[in-house]
């Protein structure tokens, strides 16, 4: 059962469901976080933070910041409409659905009920050729606005944020209603009228939007005549987590917000380190950024009121290292409560920084160990248990410290280096080049072994031949 699996879908149903949630989830955003994402791909954090800071807010000739109209930047929400439909999903229009709320030039429906007036959400339908309604996606916005508003509107949703934590009992639970009763009857009603039930409806939504999500399903039941208890839900950096397994909350270990409530309850950890496990989540993805790595940043501990900790919460982040770990080759090995070591460094990071598990603010790790690297040329460390290592696609170099390890590369996989290759390590190399026997692709060459597929190598540092045994070919 892989880490992302859901209910009784099986691997492939599982991964098309997360593809499409993911894609819902991040076109509720319009690419709001492109200026930071591709500032701090570039510059990081530490003495690059400036020019982060400086690209979030203006963007530049390759993104868009969150402050609208500079002339030099790109059209990041167009290119997010276009993403979502390339994933297959349209947005539906508040005249289709028969729905007389308030809606943006963009299509996006707004909170229906004072003080729930900031909160937003996307309704998406897919189609097939004939043009028929085959699916329908709601997508919640988190905390944020569009561009044009987004100090008013975040605000707005900093106190639903709060609330959520300290306010009225069930305020948490009763959020999607309360913020959009009217529209989710609309789209019931609609879905109805096409001959769809709630069993084609993906609902799912980022930090506010997953606490959304997890709101959604637990007044599924009671509430637009139980339409919605057979939805999926997918719920991404939410604080809260639904009874029951409806929902599947996925989430950075080191993101400030993921479970920052017990439940959706607050308690003294909510402001510190809280990583209780909980049944409906995974508990140990790292995303290993700039901050994650750093001696210097981690001196106070990972919390809400630490906020260079939030660099983990972005959408990008999830969008790129989630997808990273769905599409990885090691995913039917990795379980809900694995521990997974996602590479996002920044450039200037990844020269010097080695990628690997130091379990930081978080309880102990057990297990093995799961380390997925970048598109990039990443410096990757294994630890003293059984790991299993995928490079990516850059030149990337591992550093095996035990034995005992599983490497996987899957073509194109660059020109990697293994530093400390031992025996009792595995080589397996996917979709490659000539795969008809390893020994057509292995030479030695200065005390190093190279194997080589196409224009991908792999070179075994150090060691002068290797045997069958160890290495597969698939």
């Amino acid at each position: 059962m892989g880490v992302f699996d859901y209910k009784n879908l099986g691997t492939e149903g599982s991964k098309a469901l997360f593809a499409d949630a993911m894609a819902i989830t991040l076109y509720a955003y319009h690419n709001l976080d492109n200026g930071f994402a591709v500032g701090y791909q570039h510059n990081g954090l530490g003495s690059g933070l400036p020019a982060t800071l400086v690209a979030a807010l203006l963007g530049s000739s390759d993104s868009q910041g969150v402050i609208p109209g500079v002339p030099w930047n790109p059209d990041s929400e167009k290119a997010a409409l276009e993403a979502v439909q390339k994933a297959g999903w349209t947005p539906i229009s508040a005249s289709l659905l028969g729905y007389t709320g308030k809606v943006d030039a963009r299509g996006t429906f707004f909170g229906e009920k004072a003080g729930y007036t900031t909160a937003q959400v996307e309704v998406l339908g897919k189609y097939d050729d004939a043009g028929k309604l085959l699916e329908i996606g709601i997508g919640f916005r988190g905390t944020s606005g569009p561009r044009e508003t987004l100090i008013s509107d975040s605000i707005g949703d900093l106190v639903s944020d709060v609330l959520a934590a300290l306010g009225p009992k069930d305020y948490a639970k009763n959020y999607a209603g309360e913020a959009f009763g009217g529209l989710l009857k609309h789209v019931a009603d609609y879905a109805s009228a096409q001959g769809l039930s709630g069993h084609d409806v993906v609902v799912s939504g980022h930090s506010l939007g997953g606490l959304a999500v997890n709101s959604l399903a637990d007044l599924s039941d009671s509430k637009w005549s139980g339409f919605y208890k057979d939805a999926s839900y997918l719920a991404y950096a939410s604080p809260t987590q639904s009874a029951g397994d409806k929902v599947l909350n996925i989430g950075y270990e080191n993101d400030p917000v993921f479970r920052a409530l017990d439940g959706s309850s607050f308690n003294g950890s909510s402001l510190g380190v809280h990583d209780q496990p909980h049944a409906s989540t995974t508990d140990n993805i790292v995303s290993f950024n700039d901050h994650y790595a750093s001696t210097l940043w981690n001196v106070l501990p990972f919390s809400i009121v630490n906020l260079p900790t939030w660099v983990s919460h972005l959408p990008t982040g999830y969008g790129d290292g989630m997808t990273r770990i769905l599409e990885s080759g090691f995913y039917e090995q990795m379980t809900r409560d694995s521990t997974i070591i996602v590479a996002n460094l920044s450039d200037p990071a990844r020269a010097t920084t080695w990628v690997q598990d130091l379990n930081r603010n978080a309880e102990p790790h057990t297990g093995n160990t799961f380390i997925i690297g970048s598109d990039g040329n990443d410096l990757i460390q294994g630890g003293r248990g059984a790991d299993f290592i995928e490079g990516g696609k850059g030149n990337d170099t591992i550093r095996d410290s035990s034995g005992h390890n599983t490497f996987l590369f899957g073509g194109p996989f660059g020109q990697d280096r293994i530093i400390g290759y031992q025996p009792t390590d595995k080589l397996v190399f996917t979709d490659v080049q000539g795969r008809a026997d390893y020994r057509d692709h292995v030479n030695v060459v200065a005390g190093d072994t190279v194997i080589s597929f196409g224009g991908n190598s792999v070179t075994l540092v150090g060691v002068s031949g290797v045997s069958g045994e160890g290495i597969v070919i698939s």
